[in-house]
């Protein structure tokens, strides 16, 4: 089973969500958080690494490490924010305490220069009693800017798991205040997590994870500086066990960049094989249409062509073999009342079956310790598809609705794609070079 070489993650070990993302006009800075120690969770502390296009990246070595003399164990998840010297980096810390991620997390603050040369804390942060009531599994700092305001936003649990809204009162955004609650998901016993938000004009769009259900939504709503008003709710990714723990980052030309965590989808392990755990899901482009988030991905994915593959028709219907290639993106349009077989080998398959308003995604690699639970997603009559395939993992664009998984098949791709039945037209194939990611 081989790792993904055009998803970004570390040369070995286990990570998981992407941090303080941000772009400085040249460069995408990403951090994430990391086990420098082995492939399971642990020891975590953040890592570094830059791109100038969101394909080649270089790895850069850990930037945040716990202040184990003043009893910190673990750097969680966070943000950067731009200030006009340099940047902000906002994590939640978290002590030795046997309680700690339930009830003594702190949200610290670091000063940080222009290049993230230098990152040192301030002496400032958040703490729990900035709420009148008390608030445990606090957590995921999130800035964003609205009408030349900063806000804050953080998940926690107070009667039930909601975002909560913080408002900075200085420019160097070391102090914050308490607005109020922004949204409550409507599981009331699920954990939400990094919560971020992306601003379209008088819109926001936010984003959030639940632990429990194992899946990333999002809200649009219309915001006044202290409430939302929901105007639509759905999913970022229609995987589960997959996508994950979101940041944002603004790119070119304003675009919002989304960066999200491709977990392994394994029962009982965390790694395939104890070397490595995790990459980066390939960055999206965010976009609002009216009230629905549209995601696409990156237009840089393309510069990874190495050749297209021949598709053939037999029988009437549309069939590429592309035997032993390891990295590919597939583009088709498939009507309802479909099914398409993808990434066939000799013990294994994944059938997209197109129905009535639905699209079923049915995985079978014979492997026993993996998550092969049945995915669903909306579909239409006519269904724009763009899938790319890289060792393990999987990402798929359907109408600009995306839905990641892993399949851990054992053997090599014999026929990459092959039309079952239904009208299936525009069929297009090709393999694609690795990405370059360098750097320990």
């Amino acid at each position: 089973m081989e790792k993904p070489k055009i998803h970004f993650a570390p040369a070995k070990n286990w990570m998981n969500d992407p941090n303080g993302t941000v772009f400085d006009g040249k460069t995408f800075h990403l951090f994430y958080q990391y086990n420098p120690e082995g492939s399971d969770w642990g020891n975590i502390q953040w890592a570094y690494a830059t791109s100038e296009n969101l394909v080649d990246w270089k790895r850069k070595g850990i930037k945040l490490s716990p202040d184990i003399k003043n009893g910190e164990r673990y750097c969680f998840s966070g943000c950067a924010a731009k200030v006009p010297n340099g940047y902000k980096i906002y994590y939640t810390s978290i002590g030795f305490e046997e309680d700690a991620v339930q009830r003594h997390a702190k949200q610290f603050i670091c000063d940080a220069d222009e290049k993230f040369s230098q990152i040192s804390r301030n002496g400032c942060g958040i703490f729990a009693d900035v709420h009148p009531f008390p608030v445990v599994e606090w957590r995921d700092p999130f800035v964003f800017e609205w009408n030349g305001t900063h806000y804050m936003v953080m998940a926690g649990i107070s009667d039930r798991g909601h975002i909560f809204l913080y408002r900075a009162t200085d420019q160097q955004l070391d102090r914050w205040v308490y607005e109020g609650i922004l949204f409550t998901p409507e599981s009331e016993t699920d954990i939400p997590e990094c919560p971020n938000v992306a601003v379209f004009g008088n819109k926001i769009v936010l984003l959030y994870s639940l632990a429990k259900e194992n899946v990333v939504k999002y809200v649009v709503g219309e915001f006044d500086g202290k409430e939302m008003t929901v105007l639509n709710e759905d999913f970022v990714d229609y995987g589960v066990n997959c996508f994950y723990a979101t940041n944002l980052a603004i790119g070119y030309g304003g675009d919002v960049v989304l960066f999200g965590w491709q977990k392994e989808s394994l029962i009982g392990n965390s790694s395939v094989d104890g070397t490595y755990s995790g990459c980066l899901a390939i960055p999206r482009i965010m976009r609002l249409n009216g009230n629905k988030a549209e995601f696409h991905f990156t237009n840089n994915l393309l510069s990874l062509y190495k050749r297209e593959l021949p598709v053939t028709s037999v029988n009437g219907k549309f069939v590429c073999e592309g035997g032993g290639v390891e990295i590919s993106r597939m583009t088709f349009i498939a009507e309802k009342n479909s099914q398409i077989e993808i990434l066939k080998s000799e013990h294994g398959s994944v059938m997209l079956d197109f129905g009535e308003g639905k699209l079923r995604i049915i995985r079978n690699s014979l492997t026993k310790q993996a998550d092969e639970r049945v995915l669903e997603m909306k579909s239409n009559g006519k269904n724009h598809v763009e899938i790319v395939s890289d060792g393990t993992i999987v990402e798929m664009l359907v109408n600009n609705q995306a839905v990641s998984f892993r399949f851990y098949r054992q053997n090599q791709i014999k026929t990459l794609f092959k039309q079952i039945s239904g009208t299936v037209t525009e069929v297009h194939a090709a393999e694609l070079n690795g990405a370059k990611i360098s750097g320990e």
